[in-house]
């Protein structure tokens, strides 16, 4: 298995594992995973749409095409625990779906070598995980695991049983 097979999978299995979850809190999709409050889903869920565009925009050169939710939804912004202002979540579940599958569309026109190609606008410091296309693909499906585990949180929270075992 090379490179670009092992990122395939990682990409399938996270968007796997992480869409069931966002799917299902489309009826809790406010509740804090802790008693301090949290990433709740409706945040989690723009903050991988915004976080997706970027990956994108890194690798291709072109606009984020979720920039302007990026005050609601990026790097260094908490979540409103109202979703005042936030886009609707099926809305923004629809735009997730669609960027994972133009992303994979994507990468499937891509040959091993195309993954060594350096990143554009890569924030200082951040090269080590963002600095190839192959190093933002990979941080891609890190990242939605990272935030795995806030959703199951989220789940628990709303008095929901664990989906596996």
């Amino acid at each position: 298995m090379d490179s670009k097979e092992l990122i395939v999978t990682a990409l399938n299995q996270s968007y796997g594992l992480v869409m069931p979850l966002l799917e299902d809190l489309k009826t809790a999709p406010l509740v804090a995973p802790t008693s301090d409050g949290g990433n709740h889903a409706h945040w989690v869920l723009g903050h991988l749409t915004v976080s997706d565009g970027q990956f994108l925009s890194m690798m291709r050169g072109t606009p984020n095409p979720f920039k302007e939710f990026g005050p609601l939804f990026g790097g260094g912004s908490t979540p409103e625990p109202q979703g005042n202002g936030y886009p609707a979540y099926d809305e923004l579940l629809a735009k997730l779906a669609e960027l994972r599958g133009e992303t994979m569309k994507w990468i499937e026109s891509l040959s091993e070598s195309d993954l060594d190609q350096p990143s554009r606008d890569v924030p200082p410091g951040f090269e080590a995980f963002f600095g190839t296309w192959r190093q933002c693909l990979l941080m891609q499906a890190m990242h939605w695991m990272n935030h795995r585990g806030q959703l199951t949180d989220c789940r628990r929270a709303a008095g929901r049983e664990r989906m596996m075992a």
